[in-house]
This record gives C-alpha cells, structure tokens and sequence, in this order.
C-alpha cells in the first residue's frame, strides 16, 4: 500500500465531479487521507462532505456500486479508467 496526497485524490475524483474545484473551495469537501494498493490497483480515498455530485460522463467511468452503514457512504467507480473505492464521513 503506497500514501496517496490530496492532490491525487482530487486528479483521481475530477473525471467524475465537475464540481470539485468548487466543492473543494467552498470546504463542503475534505480529504481525510489515501492509499493506492499496487498489487491490484486499487484506489481508496477517504473524504468528508456535506455534498456529493459523482456522475458517469465518460466510456472510462462507471458508478459500480454504493452502499450506506453507520454514517458512512462507500461508492465503488472507476474514473478515467481508474478503479477507485470512496469512502465519505456525511457531514
């Protein structure tokens, strides 16, 4: 497993959310932290919102799977043909 910065995370999550940058300067969305798991792949990112706005808009992105449990929402995508595993704490 190999850290990833806020920088990435955002390069990553940009494919899917046009709001981003918006989203980020309005601190309606934070990054808690981020791993790349190298022997698959794997993305996981760690977030805190209070608005979310993820959209397949690409032939490389795709909304796979989204499950809600104790206050936490985990969305499985890909963006930009990258395999991502969100993880965000509902503000």
């Amino acid at each position: 497993m190999k850290s990833i910065d806020e920088e990435i995370a955002w390069k990553l999550l940009k494919p899917v959310c046009r709001e981003i940058d918006e989203l980020i300067e309005q601190k309606q969305m934070q990054f808690l932290s981020g791993y790349h798991n190298e022997s698959d792949g794997i993305y996981v990112l760690k977030l805190q919102s209070n608005h979310l706005h993820f959209a397949s808009r690409g032939l490389r992105d795709s909304i796979g799977d989204v499950a809600y449990k104790d206050g936490s929402l985990r969305i499985g995508l890909r963006s930009g043909g990258v395999p991502l595993n969100i993880f965000v704490q509902i503000t």
